[in-house]
């Protein structure tokens, strides 16, 4: 009776102390805010040879789970779990928060952001350089894609190929305000303003553009994108921005002028 009653014990005690355990593990799991220093691309698994999920660019804000002795950091990527390494990223001492509270965060922001007629300022429009993307312009056939090249102030250089015609140079860079391309000819011109509601109208280049739509979904040969955003220029044409994607359609005269038609990751 007394080994019974032992065994009781024990197991009660060990039943307290891996509940205490656990609950003190769980109140002090930590996530650390940081701040990317220069761009880099985001990978699936924590090693160079990595699938490549995306791109954090400079100056962008992001949530660190972890940092590893390889020198690795555990990151928040498009809801997703994701690896960059560290030395690209500074992070702010002061800004570590309770896991739980970051989680309480999350929600409240998507619930405010569910009932909003406007974009969230996170919400990128501009194409990813790790994708090629195929296109056909006015009949002719073409493809965009990057070096992840960026100059000194920030602009990534892009290449566009339309059929038969001279390669293009394009330079894209987004801020708070807004997705910026600069071309050759026509100087820096606006795509899309940050943040964005339907009926706002803004500058673009030396004319003005204006939010005609928001859609939830569209879909075009190259696939069905959420989120999707009509913008009409002065000419009376609309294009069409997907996120993490850019334009996706153009239409003018109830006619397609420009229309993805894949999308491939290098």
């Amino acid at each position: 009776m007394k080994i019974v009653k032992s065994l009781l014990s024990f197991i009660v005690m060990f039943a307290t102390i891996f509940t205490f355990t656990v609950n003190s593990n769980a109140a002090t799991t930590k996530t650390m805010s940081a701040k990317v220093a220069s761009s880099v691309y985001v990978r699936a698994q924590p090693s160079v040879n990595g699938k490549k999920v995306g791109t954090l660019w400079k100056g962008d804000n992001v949530i660190v789970y972890s940092k590893s002795k390889t020198g690795w950091a555990k990151i928040k990527f498009n809801e997703k779990t994701a690896y960059v390494y560290s030395s690209y990223l500074t992070f702010n001492k002061n800004s570590v928060k309770n896991a739980e509270d970051q989680k309480q965060n999350t929600t409240n922001k998507t619930t405010t952001k569910s009932t909003s007629t406007s974009t969230s300022e996170k919400t990128t429009y501009r194409p990813v350089t790790t994708n090629t993307y195929y296109y056909v312009e006015n009949g002719k056939k073409g493809k965009m894609y990057s070096t992840n090249k960026r100059n000194s102030t920030g602009w990534t250089y892009w290449y566009k190929k339309t059929g038969l015609d001279k390669k293009q140079t394009i330079l894209v860079r987004e801020s708070a305000k807004g997705l910026d391309y600069k071309f050759a000819k026509t100087g820096t011109v606006r795509q899309i303003v940050y943040p964005f509601t339907k009926g706002q109208v803004f500058k673009s280049g030396t004319q003005n553009s204006k939010i005609v739509s928001i859609q939830n979904k569209m879909t075009v040969k190259a696939g069905t994108f959420k989120t999707v955003v009509g913008v009409k220029a002065a000419d009376g044409s609309i294009t069409y921005y997907a996120p993490n994607t850019g334009a996706i359609k153009t239409v003018k005269n109830n006619k397609a002028t420009y229309e993805l038609t894949k999308i491939t990751t290098k």
